[in-house]
């Protein structure tokens, strides 16, 4: 009997031991990342402006038209065959970057109750089409590779922006590579490399697997509700996203003041390089041809296409920043809060010109305008849970209009529920 609880004794002191590391792992964690550590996966910061978000499943491949993206059955961006429409079902195909990508469970979520709310027996169905650091044209190229195959949509839904403007800059100024082009597009070739560039190809790809990986891991149980193991992972992530950035730059300037069509995509008209403004005016047109094309597209599907300004806090006066977001997640002198001052105020009236064009065109930068809180998780445009629920609230109030006029297409009328309100 005395061995017996001395055996307990120990094993409740070991308990609590453990109890007490976590607890002061899960406050070391929102010290640094200004939330608690909830299981889900986290954007590494140095990859770039953008991150690159964790991956839920599949291993890393290289896509002809979309550059980096995952395979995965679970998720739409490399579906075959591509998805059809169903008795029952609402497909709603969600594009763009990173932004998109991780808030796509909250999007589902957001639509199932807005079902509920309004006793409409259909099933909202979520495509992920985003993936990280994904910009226009691509988006338009995805659809329109989609629909030739094809694909079938009910609505079509484009949430995006920082990607066009930010990555679009990454890739022309530091890697001289095409602004359309994928990003880190030069890190994909095969064909035409030394050895000594090959070699860095190599280690860039073992790099990316090993960040999916972690990534992977991170979200696996039983860990994925540890703090002291979510501190560990998510540091080997950031570490190993500087790591792929520095690989990227040292291969760009691998063969200084050579140009190669394949390496770099053409060329742009204005040489030299043109200043900061000049390639944002350039890239947001694109960004606005780009989406009048998608809405052109999914008409002719018979579908409804809807485009969402992802919000973003160097839009000045967007959001009242707390002073966590200010330490974590803003950078007054980089160039995310440079390029955004300056281009805004032609964003705005592109979008203007987009609804001219009958294109569904929200601009959502304003919506945490009032919103005292800490959304922002990292100085890109990533959000935290709470800043991903809200988007996604936000988006589906938005897109009411296309869902009852699905669920009437159906044979269903749409009751009255509560979930009709403003948006947030």
């Amino acid at each position: 009997m005395r061995r017996r609880k001395q055996i307990l004794f120990y094993c409740l002191m070991v308990v609590m031991t453990l109890a007490v590391i976590e607890g002061m792992a899960q406050a070391a964690y929102y010290a640094a990342y200004g939330e608690f550590n909830g299981g889900g996966p986290a954007a590494p910061a140095g990859e770039g402006a953008a991150g690159a978000p964790a991956a839920r499943a599949g291993l890393l491949v290289i896509h002809p038209y979309y550059g980096y993206t995952r395979r995965d059955p679970a998720r739409a961006v490399n579906q075959i065959p591509p998805p059809r429409r169903a008795d029952g079902v609402v497909l709603i195909g969600l594009l763009g970057g990173s932004l998109a990508w991780f808030v796509a469970p909250d999007f589902q979520d957001a639509l199932e109750v807005w079902f509920r709310e309004h006793d409409i027996p259909l099933r909202p169905v979520v495509l992920e089409l985003a993936d990280y650091a994904m910009k226009q044209p691509q988006q338009a190229i995805q659809i329109t590779n989609t629909l030739a195959l094809g694909g079938e949509y009910d609505i079509i839904a484009n949430l995006d922006g920082h990607n066009e403007l930010i990555l679009a800059h990454e890739n022309y100024f530091n890697s001289g590579v095409s602004p359309y082009y994928p990003f880190y597009w030069q890190s994909l070739l095969s064909g035409q490399l030394t050895d000594a560039e090959k070699a860095l190809v190599s280690r860039i790809h073992a790099q990316r697997q090993r960040q999916h990986r972690l990534a992977a891991w991170s979200a696996a149980a039983p860990w994925r509700r540890s703090a002291l193991y979510g501190i560990v992972n998510r540091y080997l992530r950031e570490r190993t996203a500087a790591q792929i950035l520095t690989l990227n730059r040292e291969l760009a300037a691998a063969r200084p003041g050579e140009y190669s069509l394949q390496r770099y995509g053409p060329p742009l008209a204005l040489l030299p390089p043109p200043d900061a403004y000049d390639l944002s005016r350039s890239t947001l047109r694109v960004w606005y041809r780009g989406s009048v094309m998608l809405h052109e597209l999914s008409r002719a599907a018979g579908a409804e296409y809807y485009h969402f300004l992802q919000p973003n806090q160097y839009v000045p006066d967007s959001k009242p920043l707390s002073d966590r977001e200010l330490a974590m997640a803003y950078d007054a002198d980089g160039r995310s809060a440079m390029a955004y001052r300056d281009a805004y105020p032609l964003w705005q009236r592109l979008g203007a010109e987009l609804r001219q064009q009958g294109v569904n065109y929200h601009d959502l930068t304003q919506i945490f305008a009032d919103n005292q809180e800490t959304l922002y998780r990292d100085d890109c445009c990533h959000l935290n849970a709470r800043g991903n629920e809200l988007l996604a609230a936000n988006m589906v109030q938005r897109l009411a209009p296309a869902l009852r006029r699905r669920a009437a297409l159906a044979g269903v009328k749409v009751g009255g529920g509560g979930g009709g309100g403003g948006v947030v």
